[in-house]
This record gives structure tokens, C-alpha cells and sequence, in this order.
């Protein structure tokens, strides 16, 4: 088990998508059964936590990144159960003591701990940016990868590594996308060795080289552009906001090699 501070934790759900869950019920039904950890919601520029521990009110923390707005108590978590029911979000359950918990948790109606220190709010919005942008990334990769196998019915990963190896040069962390990543409290994030502008365009000029291999395939290159086209656009209809914000969105017809604008 993953272990911060002392304290340690076991992931029991990741990754769940909010367009199947109730988030209300999901925590009415560890609250029945004395459950003690974390629940954690993430949507597009927004991101929650639930502080659960047994016979204990639920204490919640939730950060919207683009009105800038940290908010704790009951309104808050009611905030999150609404929020939590837009689809294209995603909840993770974490059992035992996170970190945080009786800080975010100290009284309902407190002002957030992080608002009145610079230091850590900017450290914690750090902290959420780079566990965003590793997700995002994942989701722009996925969206070629299902284009290309879907068009030419050949491997992603290979002409991928060969693009990776080209650019090396360029964007040393590419040789080894695992070596960029750390994990806190089981949740992966981009290393901070790591700067997320040039990961977003080295990650984004290797893409764009996979599509260049794929189009001169035997799939042809306007089937395969077109593809890679149609999910990069489904994928900027559903994550518009943080597309921009992490500077994917203007790579994204780049990337296709067609645009759709």
C-alpha cells in the first residue's frame, strides 16, 4: 500500500465513470458500512475530495479551478453531489487515513487551510495540475489509438515507440514515458522533474509522427487523418476547458494533420 506521511491507504475503486454512478448512494453506502478513507471526484477543471470515517459526518473539500473557488462543508458536499452527476467525470475511493483529512475536515464551516497560505495553495494546485495533465494525455493518446487500429487494423504502440525514439532528442523524457510519472497516495501524476508544457508537446509531436506513419499505410492517409479528426474533436466537445488550459487544444488538428475548425 502507498504510504505518505505515515499514513496509508488501499485504492478500492478507480476511475469510476460519473456517467453510471450515484455519488450520493456511493457514500450513503460506505457510510452504512463504518467505512473510513476518501472519495474523490474529478470533472473538467473541477476536483472533490470526501473525507469519510466511521459514525462520522461527512466532511468534504471541493476546488474549482476556474473561478478559482476552494469551499468545505455541507454546502460544498451537496455542491459535489450535483457536480458528480454530469457525465465525463470520474470517482476513486481510497480506504484508510488520507492525508488531509482532519485538516479539510477540522469544522464544517471552516474556511479552507489552504486559502490563507500561498505556499500550499500553490503547491496543491500544482499538485492537481500535474495528476491532470498526465489524465489528460492518456485520453488524447487513447483517442489516436483507437482512430489508427480502427482505420489500418495495425499496432499503436509500435509506430508510437518509433516516434518516441525519434524525438528523444528533442524531449528526452519520451524514451521512457514510465520515468515521468509518480505516485502519491496511489494516484499517478507527472513527475516534477518533468514540465508540463513540454510534455504536452512532446507527447503532442509524437502523435502527430504516429498518424504520419499510419496514413502512408495501407489504410491511406485521408481515412486515417479523418478518424484521427473525428475522436480528437468528441474528445474537445467533452473536455474543452481543460484541453485549452493544459495547451492541447490548439495541437489537437495539428496532431490529425486536417482541420475541423
Amino acid at each position: 500500500m502507498p504510504e505518505r506521511g505515515g499514513a496509508r491507504t488501499r485504492v478500492v475503486h478507480q476511475n469510476l465513470d460519473t456517467a453510471y454512478l450515484n455519488l450520493a448512494a456511493l457514500v450513503r453506502h460506505l457510510q452504512q458500512r463504518d467505512f473510513t478513507g476518501r472519495v474523490h471526484v474529478e470533472l473538467d477543471e473541477y476536483d472533490a475530495d470526501i473525507f469519510l470515517a466511521a459514525r462520522e459526518r461527512p466532511r468534504a473539500c471541493e476546488r474549482d479551478h476556474v473561478t478559482g473557488r476552494e469551499a468545505e462543508g455541507e454546502a460544498a458536499l451537496q455542491r459535489i453531489f450535483v457536480r458528480a452527476s454530469e457525465p465525463g467525470g470520474r470517482v476513486s475511493v481510497f480506504e484508510g487515513e488520507a492525508d488531509g483529512a482532519a485538516e479539510a475536515g477540522a469544522s464544517p464551516d471552516a474556511p479552507s487551510s489552504l486559502a490563507g497560505d500561498g505556499g500550499r495553495a500553490a503547491s496543491a494546485h500544482d499538485e492537481v495540475d500535474r495528476r491532470n495533465v498526465l489524465q489528460l494525455s492518456g485520453e488524447v493518446i487513447a483517442a489516436v489509438e483507437r482512430a489508427v487500429v480502427a482505420t489500418t487494423g495495425g499496432e499503436f504502440a509500435s509506430h508510437f515507440r518509433a516516434a518516441r525514439s525519434e524525438l528523444a532528442d528533442d524531449y528526452p523524457f519520451l524514451a521512457s514515458l514510465a520515468s515521468c510519472v509518480e505516485y502519491v497516495n496511489g494516484e499517478p501524476r507527472l513527475a516534477r522533474a518533468t514540465r508540463t508544457e513540454e510534455f504536452v508537446a512532446g507527447v503532442s509531436d509524437a502523435l502527430r509522427r504516429v498518424v504520419e506513419r499510419a496514413a502512408a499505410g495501407e489504410g491511406g492517409a485521408r481515412g486515417v487523418r479523418r478518424e484521427v479528426a473525428r475522436e480528437l474533436a468528441a474528445l474537445e466537445e467533452r473536455r474543452p476547458r481543460a484541453l485549452a488550459r493544459f495547451g492541447f487544444a490548439p495541437r489537437l488538428e495539428h496532431i490529425a494533420g486536417i482541420r475541423w475548425t
